[in-house]
């Protein structure tokens, strides 16, 4: 059988995302804080085998309901998928502000942009 390639080019990788809550906890207990306007990044130091960086995205119950918070991931996933990812070496856990669920699209993405910038130079 032939060697599977993805048909999605811009698609997360599992090595690519934090996925278990240790990961999560441990970038929480170590990391720099990194403030945005609908953002607040964790930025720790961590595989720097890997050749892009891992980010875990978490948006709380405090922020709206289901179909908000999903919103939020799935515009803030499309806008990494495209534009940029984690540098390598960095684990980075970005929670979503209020902000993140009134913000049009184009100051969501402006906002991510410079968190990356940032998050680059830590």
């Amino acid at each position: 059988m032939a060697a599977r390639t993805s048909r999605r080019p811009h698609a997360i990788s599992k090595s690519m995302r934090l996925r278990r809550r240790p990961e999560f906890l441990a970038v929480q207990a170590h990391g720099r804080k990194v403030h945005g306007t609908a953002f607040l990044a964790l930025v720790a130091t961590g595989s720097t085998s890997q050749p892009t960086g891992r980010i875990g995205l978490t948006v709380t119950k405090r922020i709206g309901n289901a179909v908000t918070r999903n919103r939020i991931k799935r515009r803030t996933r499309d806008w990494l998928r495209r534009h940029g990812w984690a540098p390598a070496g960095k684990d980075v856990v970005l929670i979503a502000k209020e902000a993140a669920a009134t913000l049009p699209t184009p100051a969501l993405h402006a906002d991510l942009r410079r968190l990356l910038e940032r998050i680059a130079s830590c």
